[in-house]
């Protein structure tokens, strides 16, 4: 992926969470440094996300295994619930998502993933489930 196309997805995904009401922020680093540092870091609630972001015309997309140490080593950093991720942007369709828990390689498509907003509203509604019971106990 070109440097300033993969700038832009993170930039423009860092909008896109903070539309939703997660604080986020880009981390500009370079791939080949070895600090454990996702693309876009960003927490809702106790939700803490390590993103490895894509941009893509395929219909599929591989993540290298390094690439997935680095986002899940970055979240085991903090006592908070962390979750690793692989964000890709399919130009011309949506973005989509997968969680990520072991490092390999792997494969993101359009059909092993799903849509950003529906994974973004899954984590504000748990997070505001939790709020209600501690509120109700």
């Amino acid at each position: 992926m070109n440097k300033d196309i993969g700038r832009r997805a993170e930039r423009e995904l860092v909008n896109i969470l903070r539309n939703y009401g997660f604080k986020s922020v880009r981390i500009p680093t370079s791939n080949s440094s070895s600090n454990p540092l996702p693309d876009v870091f960003a927490i809702y609630g106790k939700n803490l996300l390590s993103i490895e972001v894509k941009s893509t015309w395929e219909k599929k997309v591989k993540v290298k295994e390094l690439q997935i140490k680095k986002i899940i080593d970055f979240i085991t950093m903090f006592p908070l619930k962390g979750r690793a991720l692989i964000v890709v942007k399919f130009k011309g369709r949506e973005w989509k998502v997968t969680e990520v828990e072991t490092v390999n390689d792997i494969v993101v498509s359009e059909e092993n993933s799903i849509p950003l907003h529906e994974y973004i509203l899954r984590i504000i509604n748990v997070e505001l489930t939790s709020r209600e019971s501690v509120v109700m106990t």
